[in-house]
Protein backbone atom coordinates (compact mmCIF):
# COMPACT_ATOMS: atom_id res chain seq x y z
CA UNK A 1 0.00 0.00 0.00
CA UNK A 2 2.94 2.16 0.91
CA UNK A 3 4.85 1.56 -2.66
CA UNK A 4 1.60 2.67 -4.30
CA UNK A 5 0.63 5.65 -2.15
CA UNK A 6 4.63 6.55 -3.22
CA UNK A 7 3.91 5.94 -7.26
CA UNK A 8 0.87 8.90 -6.82
CA UNK A 9 2.78 10.61 -5.16
CA UNK A 10 5.06 10.83 -8.87
CA UNK A 11 2.29 12.82 -9.77
CA UNK A 12 3.79 16.22 -8.57
CA UNK A 13 7.24 15.51 -9.15
CA UNK A 14 6.36 14.51 -12.47
CA UNK A 15 5.19 18.38 -12.53
CA UNK A 16 8.52 19.61 -11.35
CA UNK A 17 11.29 17.40 -12.98
CA UNK A 18 9.20 15.57 -15.92
CA UNK A 19 12.42 14.44 -17.37
CA UNK A 20 14.11 12.59 -14.47
CA UNK A 21 10.25 11.28 -12.88
CA UNK A 22 9.60 9.42 -16.83
CA UNK A 23 12.88 7.50 -16.98
CA UNK A 24 12.18 6.66 -13.19
CA UNK A 25 8.97 5.69 -13.99
CA UNK A 26 9.35 3.53 -17.05
CA UNK A 27 12.87 2.12 -16.34
CA UNK A 28 13.42 2.48 -12.13
CA UNK A 29 9.93 0.71 -10.55
CA UNK A 30 8.98 4.00 -9.52
CA UNK A 31 5.52 2.95 -11.15
CA UNK A 32 3.02 0.17 -11.82
CA UNK A 33 0.41 -1.06 -14.22
CA UNK A 34 -2.01 -0.76 -11.04
CA UNK A 35 -1.43 3.04 -9.67
CA UNK A 36 -1.16 3.96 -13.59
CA UNK A 37 -4.22 2.53 -13.83
CA UNK A 38 -5.47 4.26 -10.83
CA UNK A 39 -4.55 7.46 -12.29
CA UNK A 40 -6.62 6.99 -15.90
CA UNK A 41 -9.45 6.57 -13.61
CA UNK A 42 -8.71 9.47 -11.53
CA UNK A 43 -8.04 11.13 -14.89
CA UNK A 44 -11.73 10.36 -15.79
CA UNK A 45 -13.66 11.29 -12.33
CA UNK A 46 -11.53 14.43 -12.88
CA UNK A 47 -13.11 15.86 -16.14
CA UNK A 48 -16.79 13.94 -14.73
CA UNK A 49 -16.62 16.51 -11.71
CA UNK A 50 -15.30 19.03 -13.64
CA UNK A 51 -18.48 18.83 -15.96
CA UNK A 52 -20.73 18.45 -12.81
CA UNK A 53 -19.09 21.56 -10.34
CA UNK A 54 -18.12 24.12 -13.15
CA UNK A 55 -19.99 27.12 -12.77
CA UNK A 56 -22.39 27.18 -15.70
CA UNK A 57 -21.16 30.35 -16.84
CA UNK A 58 -17.63 28.03 -18.32
CA UNK A 59 -19.65 25.16 -19.13
CA UNK A 60 -20.38 25.07 -23.03
CA UNK A 61 -22.61 22.49 -22.12
CA UNK A 62 -25.19 24.32 -19.87
CA UNK A 63 -26.70 23.49 -16.83
CA UNK A 64 -26.86 19.82 -17.52
CA UNK A 65 -23.70 19.35 -18.41
CA UNK A 66 -22.03 16.83 -21.11
CA UNK A 67 -23.30 12.85 -20.81
CA UNK A 68 -20.75 10.73 -18.89
CA UNK A 69 -20.09 7.88 -22.19
CA UNK A 70 -19.57 11.14 -24.43
CA UNK A 71 -17.47 12.61 -21.69
CA UNK A 72 -15.43 8.77 -22.19
CA UNK A 73 -15.59 9.39 -25.88
CA UNK A 74 -14.06 12.51 -26.23
CA UNK A 75 -11.48 12.44 -23.53
CA UNK A 76 -11.02 8.60 -22.66
CA UNK A 77 -10.67 6.92 -26.26
CA UNK A 78 -8.03 9.75 -27.49
CA UNK A 79 -5.75 9.12 -24.48
CA UNK A 80 -6.35 5.19 -25.92
CA UNK A 81 -5.62 5.36 -28.88
CA UNK A 82 -2.63 7.71 -28.16
CA UNK A 83 -1.37 5.14 -26.24
CA UNK A 84 -1.30 2.25 -28.38
CA UNK A 85 -0.09 4.67 -31.42
CA UNK A 86 2.65 5.26 -29.40
CA UNK A 87 3.61 2.04 -29.03
CA UNK A 88 3.31 0.70 -32.73
CA UNK A 89 5.18 3.80 -33.75
CA UNK A 90 7.99 3.55 -31.14
CA UNK A 91 7.86 0.04 -32.34
CA UNK A 92 8.88 0.81 -35.89
CA UNK A 93 10.71 3.88 -34.88
CA UNK A 94 13.18 2.09 -32.66
CA UNK A 95 12.27 3.08 -29.21
CA UNK A 96 13.08 1.21 -26.35
CA UNK A 97 10.07 1.78 -24.00
CA UNK A 98 8.12 -1.51 -23.68
CA UNK A 99 4.03 -1.27 -23.71
CA UNK A 100 4.32 -1.19 -20.10
CA UNK A 101 6.60 1.88 -19.79
CA UNK A 102 4.39 4.03 -22.53
CA UNK A 103 0.85 2.82 -20.66
CA UNK A 104 2.69 4.11 -17.06
CA UNK A 105 4.15 6.86 -18.88
CA UNK A 106 1.07 8.34 -20.58
CA UNK A 107 -1.01 7.75 -17.14
CA UNK A 108 1.11 10.43 -15.68
CA UNK A 109 1.49 12.76 -18.32
CA UNK A 110 -2.51 13.45 -17.39
CA UNK A 111 -0.90 14.66 -14.36
CA UNK A 112 -2.11 18.52 -14.41
CA UNK A 113 -5.66 17.61 -15.32
CA UNK A 114 -5.64 15.30 -12.20
CA UNK A 115 -4.38 17.58 -9.76
CA UNK A 116 -5.23 21.00 -10.97
CA UNK A 117 -8.63 20.78 -13.32
CA UNK A 118 -11.41 19.75 -9.78
CA UNK A 119 -9.60 23.02 -7.63
CA UNK A 120 -10.24 25.16 -11.11
CA UNK A 121 -13.89 23.42 -11.31
CA UNK A 122 -14.62 24.64 -7.56
CA UNK A 123 -13.02 27.98 -8.23
CA UNK A 124 -14.90 28.57 -11.43
CA UNK A 125 -17.99 28.87 -8.99
CA UNK A 126 -16.47 32.31 -7.61
CA UNK A 127 -15.72 33.81 -10.62
CA UNK A 128 -17.65 36.07 -13.04
CA UNK A 129 -18.38 35.94 -16.52
CA UNK A 130 -16.45 39.07 -16.51
CA UNK A 131 -13.71 36.68 -15.35
CA UNK A 132 -13.60 33.95 -17.82
CA UNK A 133 -10.46 34.96 -19.44
CA UNK A 134 -8.73 33.50 -16.10
CA UNK A 135 -10.93 30.46 -16.34
CA UNK A 136 -10.03 29.60 -19.79
CA UNK A 137 -6.69 31.00 -19.65
CA UNK A 138 -6.27 28.38 -17.09
CA UNK A 139 -7.80 25.29 -19.36
CA UNK A 140 -5.70 26.17 -21.74
CA UNK A 141 -2.80 26.12 -19.80
CA UNK A 142 -3.57 22.65 -18.16
CA UNK A 143 -3.73 21.24 -21.77
CA UNK A 144 -0.97 22.28 -23.02
CA UNK A 145 0.74 21.15 -19.63
CA UNK A 146 -0.32 17.46 -20.75
CA UNK A 147 0.82 18.27 -24.07
CA UNK A 148 4.32 19.20 -22.74
CA UNK A 149 4.23 16.43 -20.58
CA UNK A 150 3.69 13.65 -23.26
CA UNK A 151 6.19 15.00 -25.45
CA UNK A 152 8.65 14.58 -22.75
CA UNK A 153 7.20 10.98 -21.53
CA UNK A 154 8.19 9.65 -25.74
CA UNK A 155 11.48 11.25 -25.44
CA UNK A 156 12.14 9.61 -22.01
CA UNK A 157 10.64 6.33 -22.64
CA UNK A 158 11.89 5.82 -26.01
CA UNK A 159 15.20 7.27 -25.67
CA UNK A 160 14.75 9.86 -28.39
CA UNK A 161 16.86 12.90 -28.63
CA UNK A 162 14.59 16.09 -28.68
CA UNK A 163 14.13 16.41 -32.32
CA UNK A 164 13.19 12.72 -32.71
CA UNK A 165 10.65 12.98 -29.71
CA UNK A 166 9.39 15.75 -31.75
CA UNK A 167 9.03 14.31 -34.56
CA UNK A 168 7.92 10.93 -33.32
CA UNK A 169 5.35 12.57 -31.72
CA UNK A 170 3.64 13.76 -34.64
CA UNK A 171 3.89 10.06 -36.27
CA UNK A 172 2.48 9.26 -33.16
CA UNK A 173 -0.66 11.57 -33.40
CA UNK A 174 -0.87 10.78 -37.12
CA UNK A 175 -0.89 7.26 -36.37
CA UNK A 176 -3.59 7.99 -34.02
CA UNK A 177 -6.06 9.21 -36.30
CA UNK A 178 -5.27 6.17 -38.52
CA UNK A 179 -6.23 3.97 -35.87
CA UNK A 180 -9.31 5.80 -35.50
CA UNK A 181 -10.20 6.10 -39.24
CA UNK A 182 -9.48 2.15 -39.19
CA UNK A 183 -11.35 1.51 -36.41
CA UNK A 184 -14.61 3.34 -38.25
CA UNK A 185 -14.45 1.98 -41.26
CA UNK A 186 -13.92 -1.46 -39.83
CA UNK A 187 -16.90 -1.15 -37.69
CA UNK A 188 -19.20 0.38 -40.44
CA UNK A 189 -17.85 -2.67 -42.70
CA UNK A 190 -18.96 -5.19 -40.06
CA UNK A 191 -22.42 -3.18 -39.20
CA UNK A 192 -23.36 -3.24 -42.90
CA UNK A 193 -22.09 -7.18 -43.43
CA UNK A 194 -24.72 -7.65 -40.29
CA UNK A 195 -27.40 -5.67 -41.56
CA UNK A 196 -26.87 -7.45 -45.04
CA UNK A 197 -27.27 -10.90 -43.38
CA UNK A 198 -30.08 -10.01 -41.28
CA UNK A 199 -31.83 -8.88 -44.50
CA UNK A 200 -31.09 -12.00 -46.09
CA UNK A 201 -32.21 -14.85 -43.87
CA UNK A 202 -35.20 -12.56 -43.41
CA UNK A 203 -35.56 -12.55 -46.92
CA UNK A 204 -34.55 -16.58 -47.34
CA UNK A 205 -37.47 -17.44 -43.76
CA UNK A 206 -39.69 -15.58 -45.55
CA UNK A 207 -39.97 -17.64 -48.93
CA UNK A 208 -39.66 -20.88 -46.81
Amino acid sequence: MKTHLLSLSYLWKVLLHPIDSFYELAYEGKGSVLVASIVYVLYFSALVFQVIVTNFIFNMYGLHGMPIPQIFVIYVVPVIVLTAANYLVSAIKQGQGTFRAVYIATAYALSPVVLFIPPLALISNVLSGAEAAIYDTAVIFIYVWVGFLYYVSVMEVHGYSIPEAFFNTIWIIFGAVMLVLFGAAFFGITFQSFNFLYEFLREVIGYV
